[in-house]
């Protein structure tokens, strides 16, 4: 049988343990609470990097730096920085549609998103680019490397990057999107879609103006040369489908003439464009070229 512990004993014991039980949350605690302090004014916790995933078109990390309020000059400790509010931050950005931002002890910051995606140039304002959903937002420095066409609406004024919703511009969308379907973009270089005109009062007057680059190329005697003829095609806003399947019903023979032409022309430079020509498919089985 175990022996009782006398009283005194007992209190002793109890008074020890409490002794070494609250010394021990003492050292804890104040060793806490000096990392606590210390966290925030430690060189080891100041954002140095931020890291991204490899992409097709990455953004500049001075960019991503600037839109995040984060300065390489004046470090933000990673315990005051917020994701939540740099997620906003990234998301005022004309040219991010989605983002995330997660902080990475000690001093790095990961970033995610995803950009804007052109598909043309609008002519309207100077350095502008338009999206699928019609969204507007700034080509240079970001989208250098775009080889897009051009679209034309007539915007009054310049009100930010934003969302254009008149119906000249989903009709241009539309349209883009439906000559890259049919295959008709793949074949020739369309320069500038203008739908500016497509909804005049005068129904006499409305228009959609296609402009597109016929190339044709010529190896004679060991040089290579690119001819260009530009046209101009004049659509009606109803049944521009079937006007643009009847210019590629009649492209065959004009490819032949223009290479037949391109053979026979004494080429002084590797690229030779000729004048534009206009082609007026508004009436129906007819096509009207300005010679």
């Amino acid at each position: 049988m175990s022996k009782k512990l006398s009283k005194s004993k007992a209190i002793f014991w109890i008074v020890f343990s409490t002794l070494i039980i609250s010394g021990f949350n003492y050292v804890v605690i104040s060793k806490v609470k000096t990392y606590r302090q210390t966290r925030f004014i430690s060189e080891k916790y100041r954002i140095k990097t931020i890291y991204q995933n490899k992409k097709d078109l990455n953004l500049d990390v001075n960019y991503l730096a600037e839109i995040m309020d984060l300065s390489f000059d004046k470090p933000t400790n990673i315990f005051t920085f917020d994701e939540n509010e740099a997620q906003k931050k990234l998301l005022k950005s004309p040219i991010i549609v989605d983002a995330k931002a997660k902080k990475m002890k000690p001093d790095c910051v990961f970033v995610d998103y995803t950009l804007r995606k052109p598909i043309a140039i609008l002519h309207d304002f100077e350095n502008t680019l338009i999206d699928q959903d019609g969204f507007i937002f700034p080509k240079d420095p970001f989208f250098n490397d775009q080889n897009l066409c051009k679209i034309y609406l007539n915007l009054d004024e310049f009100k930010g990057f934003e969302k254009i919703d008149t119906k000249e511009a989903k009709l241009a969308i539309d349209i883009l999107n439906k000559l890259k379907i049919s295959g008709f973009a793949d074949a020739i270089k369309i320069t500038m879609l203008d739908t500016s005109r497509a909804y005049l009062q005068s129904y006499g007057k409305r228009e959609i103006v296609l402009q597109i680059d016929e190339i044709v190329k010529i190896n004679k005697e060991q040089k290579k040369t690119e001819f260009v003829f530009p046209k101009i095609l004049r659509l009606s806003n109803t049944n521009f489908l079937e006007q643009i399947s009847n210019y590629a019903s009649l492209r065959k023979k004009i490819i032949k003439d223009y290479e037949n032409q391109a053979v026979n022309f004494e080429a002084t430079s590797g690229i030779v464009r000729f004048s534009p020509k206009t082609i007026d498919l508004r009436i129906s089985k007819l096509a009207f070229i300005d010679q």
